[in-house]
């Protein structure tokens, strides 16, 4: 094994928990709120990583991590945060990429889906499902007054005639383009 596959192997041997330890750097939870890193925000946003950029992307991101000083042991708060805010000045592609990933799984997650949803907001785990509870619409109050573009009252939109397109006759060679 040369100098290089060792360090490779080092870098990789800790990547699970440096991307643990900036999760939690991200999303700390508190009051209630689980930790990023609690609740697992760590592996969608490695499976995320990888589908959309390979796996070359593993080593790219435990360099980058390493780089950091993550997981962080050893460091008081106010150096891990500096460790981040670090990496997103030095590399806000990467960074903010990161962190969107990692806030995407965050609220997704089904446990913070039904801590939401517990606290008043609606939000399920599977809305297509059932949908959520729309109140009926009231044109009283609910009729734009913004004078922006134009409104037609639903019981006045008439049907546009198709007619002449001879959709029954003639097929589509490309979508929308050519018949």
């Amino acid at each position: 094994m040369t100098l290089q596959d060792a360090k490779k192997g080092a870098l990789l041997a800790k990547l699970a928990p440096s991307v643990a330890a900036f999760v939690d750097e991200l999303l700390p939870g508190g009051d209630g709120w689980p930790s990023g890193a609690t609740i697992g925000v760590q592996f969608p946003l490695v499976e995320r990583l990888i589908e959309q950029n390979g796996e070359q992307a593993l080593m790219a991101l435990a360099e980058t991590l390493d780089r950091i000083g993550a997981p962080f042991d050893g460091m008081d708060p106010d150096a891990r945060v500096a460790a981040v805010k670090s990496m997103e000045a030095n590399e806000p592609a990467r960074f903010g990429w990161l962190r969107d990933a990692a806030f995407q799984a965050y609220y997704e997650s089904p446990i913070v889906v039904t801590l939401i949803d517990a606290a008043g907001t609606p939000y399920k785990i599977l809305p297509h499902v059932s949908g959520y509870d729309l109140p009926r619409f009231d044109r009283a109050t609910q009729t734009p007054r913004h004078n922006r573009g134009r409104y037609i009252p639903t019981d006045q939109v008439a049907p546009v005639d198709t007619s002449g397109l001879n959709l029954d006759t003639v097929k589509t060679d490309k979508w929308g383009l050519q018949r």
